[in-house]
């Protein structure tokens, strides 16, 4: 198609029958949302049937809702370069409200992410992590806080931790070695880095488990995934934000902490207790 898919929705709003109109509305107002809602999640929001929403793809010219959202997340994709952010952040932007802007955005996106994320997804992320003999976590730039985080955190607790920067080659070392009992956990936002995939695809093929922390359903490491857990990271100018990924593994790590005291008191007893052998901390 030569239109985008907003456009398309945007040029035929008007000829739509009521009940597909408000899907096409809500669908333009929150187009990021819609990026990673399955049909179920687009008709529940909505207030309407997936009949509806099926209907609506078919009068502008898709033959369903995954062909609609394939393209629509390419469009967003190919809208993430930092400049184009920029320049459309730009604007909308008010300095006298910048600091209220930021929080009211990044707390929308903090609630986004909680609800693209089950209890029932994050409790299989969180058996992933304490059944794995090792695990491993890569990124590349704007994720590289988050997955250092969460390995600093996870080897504290569980001692099988070891982060890999994707962009080096070292990964492969230890990827050769992987087996069905160890995890990698990918952090991965647009413009998606090449050796990320490649990192994944690799321990998948040595049948590892794989956790895509993402921003889209369409990201390349996704197809190599057991587990994805999509994150919004849109920012209000021009890079990726990581705190809404922050405040998710923030999460998986107390849960961690909290659910499974057994595996990780005595561990954190005897770090503490070999840091104050030390005196590493200043009294």
């Amino acid at each position: 198609m030569d239109k985008e898919p907003l456009t398309l929705l945007k040029d035929s709003v008007l000829a739509l029958p009521d009940s597909q109109r408000k899907v096409a509305n809500y669908i333009i107002n929150h187009p990021t949302d819609v990026a990673f809602m399955t049909v179920d999640q687009l008709s529940s929001n909505v207030g309407t049937s997936t009949t509806t929403v099926m209907r609506l793809m078919a009068n502008i010219g898709y033959s369903g809702y995954s062909e609609f959202q394939k393209n629509h997340q390419q469009m967003l994709r190919e809208q993430a370069s930092p400049q184009t952010r920029l320049e459309a952040n730009l604007k909308s932007h008010n300095q006298s409200q910048s600091w209220t802007h930021y929080m009211e955005r990044q707390l929308e996106s903090i609630q986004q992410t909680a609800t693209l994320n089950t209890e029932a997804m994050l409790n299989q992320a969180i058996e992933f992590i304490v059944s794995s003999n090792h695990i491993y976590t890569t990124s590349v730039r704007s994720g590289l806080p988050v997955a250092q985080y969460l390995v600093h955190n996870l080897n504290r607790l569980v001692g099988n931790a070891k982060f890999n920067l994707a962009d080096s080659s070292d990964w492969v070392d230890d990827a050769v070695g992987m087996t069905k009992d160890d995890l990698l956990i990918v952090v991965s936002y647009s413009r998606y880095g090449k050796r990320i995939i490649d990192y994944a695809r690799v321990a998948k093929e040595q049948e590892a488990k794989v956790i895509a922390i993402t921003d889209s359903y369409s990201s390349p490491v996704v197809p190599y995934a057991d587990l994805v857990l999509p994150c919004h990271s849109l920012g209000i100018a021009s890079h990726n934000t990581i705190v809404p990924t922050m405040f998710m593994v923030d999460y998986l790590i107390s849960a961690i902490a909290l659910n499974y005291p057994n595996l990780t008191k005595d561990r954190l007893k005897d770090v503490n207790s070999i840091l104050l052998s030390m005196n590493y901390h200043k009294e």
